[in-house]
């Protein structure tokens, strides 16, 4: 009888366990590869609209030796530099209507392609486990701008602005260089195991009460973290952002999310809620994780200006001059 038991139970619950860790690879290459979006413009566009912006394109190596590609949106002087990180599934130009509005208020900027993102020469995503290392990378480069009577172009001072993974990627970041004062996280993912099981819900539809217990189970959720570090050969800290934001940093951060951001309107305000340095919340009509148009892409891009502006002035002394 136990043998009877054992030969149709035990293979079985092999074959459940092959089938998990398969899916788990089919997810993990699904999300490490996501479908590339074209870039819809480029900062050659708003030259008819503005005078002519000085801007440049950057390549620069990342700490694995991977390239990254993206714009620098130059003042011509020394200024705060603010790092422009779009949304998973999106790219840089989808952040140009922001680019350039903190560019005409004084800010020096760049935007980039995440890994496996838009022109990005690198074909896979990082899941986040390489994101926040490549920002770090950027910062690096921007420290190595001049302008042509050979200025540093960043004046000490960097701003970081992340929508999604871009925005888990900033905060993740910011604990890791003084030289970030300020961060703008619109709809972030706690840690990199949260946004795999974020996207998991996404692709089977969060409406799937299978499919929620499944992604939301212990044991699929370490199996998932085992698979992930098999897959990508890199270990990660299971909540670097969340440790970023328990120290008292002297940093200012603002936390954006809106109703389209669905379960990550939650993490956005537990995440604001853990936050030690001084914290700003606003809730939106509709993110950045997606493309924004027209009076919704305006009234966002001008609550994340108002709040750089007084978070990161474009001169140190600026707030002097008004007192």
């Amino acid at each position: 009888m136990l043998k009877r038991i054992f030969w149709v139970f035990v293979p079985a619950t092999l074959v459940l366990g092959l089938g998990v860790v398969l899916l788990d690879f089919y997810m993990l290459y699904r999300l490490a590869h996501p479908s590339r979006t074209q870039l819809y413009g480029t900062p050659r566009d708003f030259q008819v609209i503005f005078e002519k912006p000085m801007w440049s394109e950057e390549k620069w190596k990342n700490s694995d030796a991977a390239e990254s590609t993206g714009w620098f949106l130059s003042q011509g002087r020394p200024a705060p530099v603010i790092i422009l990180s779009h949304s998973y599934g999106s790219n840089r130009s989808e952040l140009l209507t922001l680019g350039f509005e903190l560019w005409k208020t004084g800010y020096n900027v760049l935007l980039y392609d995440l890994r496996g993102h838009g022109e990005s020469t690198v074909k896979w995503c990082g899941l986040g486990m390489y994101e926040k290392d490549d920002i770090l990378s950027a910062i690096k480069h921007v420290k190595s701008l001049k302008s042509e009577s050979g200025q540093e172009l960043l004046d000490g001072r960097v701003g970081l602005f992340g929508a999604g993974l871009g925005g888990y990627a900033s905060l993740a970041a910011s604990g890791m260089d003084p030289i970030i004062k300020a961060v703008v996280a619109d709809s972030p993912y706690k840690d990199v195991n949260h946004f795999i099981n974020h996207r998991f819900k996404t692709y089977v539809g969060e409406n799937s009460e299978w499919a929620v217990k499944l992604a939301d189970s212990p044991w699929t959720i370490r199996l998932t973290e085992v698979v992930m570090q098999v897959y990508l050969t890199r270990r990660e800290d299971s909540e670097p952002a969340i440790q970023a934001l328990s120290a008292s940093s002297g940093k200012r951060i603002l936390f954006i999310t809106g109703p389209d951001a669905g379960s990550l309107q939650d993490t956005t305000r537990e995440m604001f809620n853990q936050t030690k340095c001084q914290k700003d919340f606003a809730e939106v009509e509709q993110t950045r994780l997606d493309r924004l148009y027209n009076e919704k892409s305006q009234a966002y891009d001008a609550r994340v200006v108002a709040f750089f502006k007084e978070a990161l002035p474009t001169a140190p002394n600026d707030k002097l001059k008004k007192k």
